[in-house]
């Protein structure tokens, strides 16, 4: 079932579409057939459960889009945030003696550097897979010169400013990993497609009830709900579509660091 999560966007939203067609055709022919032996009774209390269902489906999606949009702007903050902690650890690591304060900075540099390599490579699973690697190893080797300079360094209050600000940015690359391996569940998914394919199924039947096909009505919402889709799942696929995380604060941190002596 993951491997739907792999499938361009477009493709996802475009299968919907065609069943959303599929299903406008079913649902006139079935309701054509039926529409004549239905009297004005049934035929209310037909459009008050059609009316229903669609307002179950108007509800799902607004949950769907209400829960990605949320956590694409909590992914929004969460860049910033780690641009401000490595900012915060790189400058409080030169409160530090030497070596440790160059070594610190040395670790957060090239941290900050995977860390943008790996959004760059967020579409290459097996590249992505070895800048995290390295990024666990950077932080690993970044609180090993913390712990060294708890050793050796003199002063407890500087001390005090660096443990803190180098937990955060291990605390808050632990958060990222954890937000990328949680998408939009697959059930859910599923879930959106078949209420999407069942409104247009309602749709048809309505109109083979009266016997006319509404051919721009039936356009017009399984386009308008589609492209509701779209954005949901852009919204929860920051590497794919068109809705991207900005990491420009990132960026802007990695040109303001200054080259090292190794």
């Amino acid at each position: 079932m993951a491997v739907i999560y792999d499938l361009p966007t477009w493709v996802i939203v475009l299968g919907v579409l065609v069943l959303s067609f599929a299903a406008n055709e079913l649902g006139f022919r079935f309701g054509s057939r039926k529409g004549l032996d239905e009297t004005e009774r049934s035929r209310a209390v037909s459009n008050g459960l059609k009316a229903s269902i669609l307002g179950l489906v108007a509800l799902l999606l607004g949950f769907s889009y209400s829960s990605t949009s949320s956590r694409y702007y909590q992914r929004q903050r969460m860049a910033l945030d780690e641009a401000n902690a490595i900012g915060t650890c790189y400058l409080r690591a030169g409160l530090l003696s030497l070596p440790e304060s160059t070594s610190i900075r040395l670790h957060l540099k090239r941290y900050t550097q995977l860390r943008l390599d790996y959004f760059v490579n967020g579409l290459q699973r097996e590249v992505m897979m070895e800048d995290e690697n390295a990024m666990a190893e950077e932080l690993t080797a970044l609180w090993a010169q913390v712990e060294a300079a708890a050793d050796h360094q003199p002063d407890k209050v500087r001390l005090s400013q660096i443990v803190p600000a180098a937990n955060s940015v291990i605390d808050l690359n632990s958060m990222r990993a954890w937000s990328v391996r949680n998408p939009l569940p697959v059930s859910i998914l599923i879930l959106l497609a078949i209420c999407l394919v069942v409104s247009g199924g309602i749709m048809g039947h309505s109109s083979g009830q009266v016997g006319k096909r509404f051919l721009g009505l039936w356009f017009c919402l399984n386009i308008l709900v589609t492209l509701v889709l779209f954005v949901v799942l852009d919204f929860d696929r920051p590497r794919r579509g068109l809705i991207q995380v900005d990491h420009t604060p990132l960026v802007e941190l990695e040109a303001s660091m200054h080259d090292e002596p190794r």
